[in-house]
C-alpha cells in the first residue's frame, strides 16, 4: 500500500469515527430534550381572612340599636317594621335576643308582657324609641311620652300610642297644644305596666287563638279607622 494511500484511508477511518460520535451525541441530545421538565407545585392561595365564610359577624353590643332587617314584623301586630322608619321601637334583652316593633304603643304592650309575644324569659336590657320631634332612634328607657288618648291627634300607626319625646320640655310642649292632655299624662318607660298596654293594644290581649291575631285584629283597627 502505498504512503498517499494510507493517508488516505486514515483520514476516511476519522471521518467515520467522528461522524458516528456525532449521530450518537444528536441522539442523546434528542433524548434529553424528549424528557418533559418536572412542574413546581402550585401553591395554594392565602385565604383572606375578611372572606371566610365560617366567620361570623361581630355581634352588636347591647347598648346600641340595630338596622331594622329587611321584612322584620312587629313582634306584637306584625306589621313590617322598616315601613315605619318615623314610629318604630325596638328591644334587646339581656341574653342578646332583639324585637322589633313598628310603633311606640306596640312597644309599651311588649314590655308589659314580653313572654305573651313570645318573647324570651329574659329581662329587657336597652329600649329605643324614633323621637317624634327629631325622627331619629333615641334611649327609651329615658325618654318622655305623652299618653295620646285621641288617635285624631297623631297620624302614627295603630292608631294611638304614647309619643315619645327625648325632652321632657318637648313632651310638655306637644300637650300644651291639646286641651284634653296635663302634665300627669307625661309619663316615662317605668309606666309602661299592663294598665297602658291594654290601653293601647287591648285587642292582642284578648282570650283569642293569639295565630290569628295579626289578622283579625288589623281588620278591626281598619274599621275604626273608617
Amino acid at each position: 500500500m502505498s504512503k498517499q494511500t494510507q493517508d488516505t484511508w486514515t483520514r476516511r477511518r476519522m471521518l467515520a469515527v467522528a461522524g458516528a460520535g456525532a449521530v450518537v451525541g444528536l441522539a442523546g441530545c434528542a433524548d434529553e430534550s424528549s424528557e418533559e421538565p418536572e412542574e413546581e407545585p402550585e401553591e395554594a392561595p392565602e385565604e383572606d381572612p375578611e372572606e371566610d365564610p365560617e366567620e361570623e359577624p361581630e355581634a352588636l353590643a347591647h347598648d346600641e340599636p340595630a338596622e331594622f332587617p329587611e321584612g322584620e314584623e312587629c313582634a306584637v301586630c306584625n306589621m313590617v317594621t322598616p315601613e315605619y322608619p318615623e314610629w318604630n321601637a325596638q328591644v334587646v334583652h339581656e341574653n342578646g335576643d332583639r324585637a322589633y316593633f313598628c310603633s311606640s304603643g306596640c312597644l309599651s304592650a311588649y314590655v308589659a308582657d314580653p313572654e305573651h309575644f313570645d318573647g324570651p324569659g329574659s329581662d329587657i336590657e336597652n329600649a329605643w324609641v324614633t323621637c317624634y320631634e327629631s325622627g331619629e332612634l333615641i334611649d327609651g328607657k329615658e325618654a318622655y311620652y305623652v299618653r295620646v288618648t285621641d288617635s285624631d291627634h297623631v297620624d302614627d300607626p295603630m292608631m294611638r300610642n304614647p309619643t315619645p319625646f327625648g325632652m321632657r320640655e318637648d313632651a310638655e310642649a306637644f300637650a300644651d297644644e291639646f286641651d284634653e292632655y296635663d302634665d300627669s299624662d307625661i309619663i316615662t318607660y317605668g309606666d309602661f305596666d299592663q294598665d297602658l298596654a291594654e290601653f293601647y293594644r287591648g285587642n292582642f290581649f284578648a282570650d283569642e287563638d293569639m295565630d290569628d291575631h295579626d289578622h283579625d285584629d288589623m281588620d278591626h283597627d281598619h274599621d275604626d279607622m273608617e
